[in-house]
């Protein structure tokens, strides 16, 4: 519980120190061509349609191959930075991390197949998918990942009055928190308080408003549910 206590108060002082400047507008990084497809308004928006595109590939069969997911998810991680530095470290971290297992575990287990992947895993070592480098531990936690941004997404676009940290706050709530320990919990909290708000969020996407922001991420919401 001290731990515990001490680790709130740490986060919390960091949000406070934050907080003043979160309503800053950071000017979107403007791109020439968006490599692999996209408009190329901003580096955000590039990865959010790259990644769709990617993440509907990898699900055009039956079956999902590791490294088309993986390239999925590498494709999204420009996309972070619409939240803010703070996050955004912190989730490329996150997945570069799992999306490392997976490939190594597919590599060790000779599976370029997720499902395949994961059984083969299992019918070795049935205690080794509990591990935390086990790919059926990544695997869980990348889908975690992506239900929790499909779902801020949604919540943005149904919920035009609500605030970028409420529509991300509820969706991790109900995604990756269950699953989280309470200090884990207690701290991804806090930094969602201190991400942008909604303009500069949109803004960051390079787009005026909502609007004309909503297809790309009906369409990376669509995608993200077909894999």
């Amino acid at each position: 519980m001290l731990l515990l206590g001490k680790a709130w108060k740490i986060a919390a002082a960091v949000a406070a120190i934050l907080t003043a400047s979160r309503r800053v507008i950071t000017k979107p990084t403007l791109l020439i061509g968006c490599a692999g497809g996209g408009r190329g308004d901003s580096a955000a928006r590039c990865a959010l349609e790259r990644s769709a595109k990617l993440l509907n590939k990898a699900s055009s069969g039956k079956k999902v191959p590791v490294e088309q997911y993986c390239a999925a998810m590498e494709a999204l991680m420009p996309a972070f930075s619409a939240y803010g530095k703070m996050f955004e470290n912190a989730a490329r971290k996150d997945v570069q991390g799992n999306v490392d297992k997976l490939r190594s575990r597919a590599k060790a287990l000779q599976r370029k197949e997720a499902g395949a992947m994961v059984l083969r895993e299992r019918e070795l070592d049935p205690a080794k998918t509990e591990a935390p480098d086990s790919a059926a531990r990544a695997l869980f936690w990348i889908n975690k990942i992506v239900s929790q941004i499909a779902m801020s997404f949604e919540f943005l676009l149904d919920r035009p009055n609500a605030s970028l940290t409420r529509c991300a706050t509820d969706a991790y709530v109900k995604t990756c928190g269950p699953y989280n320990k309470l200090i884990h919990r207690n701290i991804a909290k806090v930094m969602l308080k201190i991400i942008p708000d909604r303009d500069s969020f949109v803004q960051m996407y390079g787009a005026e408003d909502m609007a004309e922001l909503a297809p790309t991420l009906r369409a990376w919401i669509k995608a993200s549910k077909s894999s």
